[in-house]
């Protein structure tokens, strides 16, 4: 068994997460691109927590990892604007269709498609990543 030590922090070969970095290497609201697994991913630091994205858009491919995080606006009232998910929400820089960091589903069923999420832990100061992407939860019919 193979072990990179980070600090006190260990990570193995065995619990299928890679070091990514120092917390505090990352900027807020910056997606750092890694490579997990082999696969290229972005992490990014948000006021609502840690999160791991695919690089690429379902729609046309874009890279997702030049995309800017945000909120969105919710459905709301006329002449009433309500802004939410503070941090919560990646926008494609090709064509600004926005996801869901935390379930990687667009924001208000707008495509069909999803980014891919990868499981993030912090371990004291480490940020590890997983390689294998969170399954989506499937909807269950009425």
């Amino acid at each position: 068994m193979t072990d990179e030590r980070v600090g006190s922090t260990v990570a193995t070969e065995t619990d299928g997460f890679e070091y990514i970095c120092e917390l505090d290497e990352l900027v807020p609201n910056k997606i750092r691109r890694s490579e997990v697994g082999g696969r290229e991913i972005g992490v990014v630091r948000t006021v609502a927590g840690v999160f791991a994205i695919g690089s690429s858009c379902p729609h046309q491919g874009g890279p997702m990892c030049d995309g800017a995080i945000k909120g969105t606006m919710e459905p709301s009232d006329r002449n009433e604007y309500v802004f939410a998910q503070e941090g919560e929400v990646v926008t494609c820089p090709w064509h600004g269709y926005e996801f869901e960091l935390k379930t990687g589903a667009s924001v208000g069923g707008a495509i069909l498609g999803r980014i891919g999420v990868y499981q993030v832990e912090v371990r004291g100061t480490a940020v590890f990543c997983s390689s294998k992407r969170i399954r989506p939860q499937r909807r269950r019919s009425a």
